[in-house]
C-alpha cells in the first residue's frame, strides 16, 4: 500500500490551501479535509447534495445509497465525527442554494455536481503547492482514511473498524491496510543502517547495572 498520505504530508497538503485567503482555496481545503475524514470514493462525495448534509448534521451519519456507489449493491452511512462535522458545514456554508437537491459542491453552472476530472485537478494543483513529490488523487484520501484507522485505533479489531469505516463488503478487501505503513519500513530500516543496536530493555540495562555494581 503507497497511495496514502502519512500524518505529515496530510498536513502538508491541508495547510497548503488553508492558509491561502481566497475562496476556491478554502472550499479545496475543506473538500480535501473532508475525503480524508469520511474515507468517501469522489463518485460517491460529488453526489452528495445539501440535503443529504443537513440531515448529517441532525442525525450524525451521512447517508450514502447503494445507488452512488461502486457496484451498487449496498448502501453506506459515514459517522460524522465532531471534525468531520466542521468541514461539512463549511462546505454547506458556502453554498449559495439553499435547494436540498443542490450539490454540495456544484461545478460551475451552480446546479450540477463538480466534475471529478476537476476534483483531481484541484488536488493536483494543491500537491504541488505543498511541495510533495507525489501524484496524489482523489481516492488516496480514502486510503489514508483506513490507514490512520489501522495506525491509531485502539480497538481490539482496527481492520473491522477500517472495514466498517469504508462499508467493505468483504474483509479481504480490507487486508490490504494490514501491510506496513511505508513510513514504518522507512523508519526500521534507519533505525538498523543507523547503527545505533537493539533497544534498550530492562534486562539490558539489569546487566549493565549489575556489571558496574560488581
Amino acid at each position: 500500500m503507497e497511495r496514502y498520505l502519512t500524518p505529515i504530508e496530510l498536513q502538508q497538503l491541508l495547510n497548503a490551501a488553508k492558509r491561502v485567503n481566497d475562496p476556491l482555496a478554502q472550499r479545496d481545503y475543506h473538500i480535501m479535509a473532508t475525503l480524508a475524514l469520511s474515507g468517501m470514493r469522489i463518485g460517491e462525495f460529488s453526489l452528495v447534495t445539501l440535503g443529504d448534509v443537513w440531515e448529517a448534521l441532525k442525525t450524525n451519519y451521512l447517508f450514502i445509497p447503494r445507488e452512488h456507489r461502486k457496484g451498487g449493491k449496498r448502501d453506506h452511512k459515514v459517522f460524522v465525527t465532531h471534525t468531520l462535522r466542521m468541514h461539512l458545514f463549511a462546505l454547506a456554508s458556502t453554498n449559495a442554494s439553499q435547494v436540498a437537491s443542490t450539490p454540495l459542491v456544484p461545478g460551475r453552472d451552480g446546479q450540477s455536481p463538480m466534475s471529478i476530472r476537476s476534483y483531481q485537478q484541484r488536488i493536483s494543483y494543491w500537491t504541488a503547492e505543498a511541495g510533495l513529490p507525489l501524484n496524489v488523487t482523489p481516492h488516496w484520501f480514502r486510503h489514508t482514511r483506513a490507514m490512520n484507522i489501522m495506525r491509531d485505533s485502539e480497538a481490539r479489531d482496527p481492520r473491522g473498524v477500517a472495514m466498517a469505516a469504508l462499508g467493505h463488503a468483504d474483509i479481504r478487501s480490507t487486508a490490504v491496510y494490514t501491510t506496513p505503513a511505508r513510513e514504518d519500513v522507512e523508519a526500521t530500516l534507519t533505525r538498523i543502517d543507523s547503527g545505533k543496536g537493539p533497544r534498550v530493555t530492562l534486562n539490558r540495562l539489569r546487566k549493565g547495572f549489575e556489571r558496574r555494581a560488581g
